[in-house]
């Protein structure tokens, strides 16, 4: 199983391409419905004063160990159901620009490789590099409460003002 970034476009998974906006029930058919949904509203009154407007109200599907392989990845939607971020935690590799990025391998290999290619990156946490031309953030285990700095943890998104310090 391989997954392609495709900055500012989507992702493609196998031979399946996904496209940021594609609705949710045709990305559920595309993935054969393997998916838990995990919806759910994430109050958040008791931080801003009783203001409900800073709410989270999360929609997103997980899949796991699909196609008989050990993996985990995560597809989030916006309030319309319109793809906006992937999520990868295990099991597969992921393609950018020709390079082949394996969960476990030493994280420092993929950030030379990319930066090598043109794409510059910062550490937003330690372990946790943001490569804004490409739109992804990728991560040590470590800084996800994991030993050691292999890859393993990759996101994704269609925009990622949310991750970007103004």
């Amino acid at each position: 199983m391989k997954i392609e970034i495709l900055p500012n476009e989507g992702f493609k998974f196998n031979s399946d391409i996904f496209y940021w906006n594609d609705d949710r029930k045709l990305v559920r058919e595309k993935l054969k419905n393997q998916h838990k949904e995990d919806d759910k509203l994430i109050e958040m009154p008791q931080f801003f004063n009783g203001d409900t407007s800073y709410d989270i109200d999360q929609k997103r599907d997980v899949y796991q160990d699909t196609s008989g392989t050990k993996n985990c990845f995560l597809l989030s939607y916006d309030k319309d159901n319109q793809l906006i971020e992937l999520e990868v935690h295990s099991g597969i590799k992921v393609w950018i620009d020709n390079i082949a990025l394996e969960f476990e391998k030493d994280i420092k290999i993929y950030l030379n490789q990319l930066n090598s290619k043109g794409y510059d990156f910062k550490e937003v946490e330690q372990g946790n590099y943001l490569f804004e031309k490409l739109k992804i953030t990728i991560a040590d285990s470590e800084s996800i409460g994991g030993d050691g700095n292999g890859l393993s943890y990759l996101y994704s998104g269609q925009s990622i003002e949310h991750l970007i310090d103004n």
